[in-house]
């Protein structure tokens, strides 16, 4: 009899890690434990990720069930990481690079915890602390999250039009560092 056909070779599946992406995230996108994507690649929990890396993710030894509700990034809540996954989203549909949607997420978190708040200092508002007063917007536009990130964005779909100045609209923005960036 011929000699039987060799096992084919385990196919190596990697994923190239994209601005807001987390170990954990990605284990659970691809149905393995966060431990065994570490593991894989020689990280702890301490590790940090970043984009255009190549991580190497291990097989699962069984389908495991659908995720149930949303993936929670690591230290936050499931209204902060919604938050998060909307300025990411919005970002991506604008053609923003990742480094301005890092720039958004760090400015987000800096002003309000990545939290929608309906308070601030003196009259700011929302994920970026946006001030009806020095024209961002009416309270409750400020409070529309998404207005209130393409607003931060700004740029050609800016809803403000040019009566504030979002991150696009900052020229050399892309070499600032990134608190000079938000700030400006």
């Amino acid at each position: 009899p011929p000699p039987a056909a060799p096992a084919p070779e385990p196919v190596q599946v990697t994923y190239e890690v994209t601005a807001g992406d987390t170990v954990s995230a990605i284990a659970s996108a691809h149905g393995v434990s966060t431990d065994a994507v570490l593991s894989a690649n020689g990280l702890t929990r301490d590790s940090i990720i970043y984009p255009g890396e190549v991580l190497q993710i291990p097989s699962a030894a069984a389908p495991g069930p659908a995720s149930v509700g949303p993936v929670l990034a690591p230290g936050l809540d499931a209204e902060q990481s919604e938050n998060a996954r909307l300025i990411i989203r919005i970002g991506r549909e604008l053609g923003v690079s990742d480094r301005g949607i890092l720039i958004a997420l760090g400015t987000a978190m800096q002003e309000s915890w990545l939290r929608n708040l309906d308070w601030g200092d003196r009259d700011s508002l929302g994920l970026f602390q946006q001030r009806p007063s020095t024209g961002w917007g009416t309270p409750e536009q400020i409070l529309d999250r998404e207005r209130s990130i393409r607003v931060f964005y700004g740029g050609p779909a800016d809803p403000n039009g040019s009566d504030t100045r979002g991150l696009l609209d900052i020229t050399g923005w892309e070499d600032l560092p990134y608190a000079d960036a938000a700030q400006a």
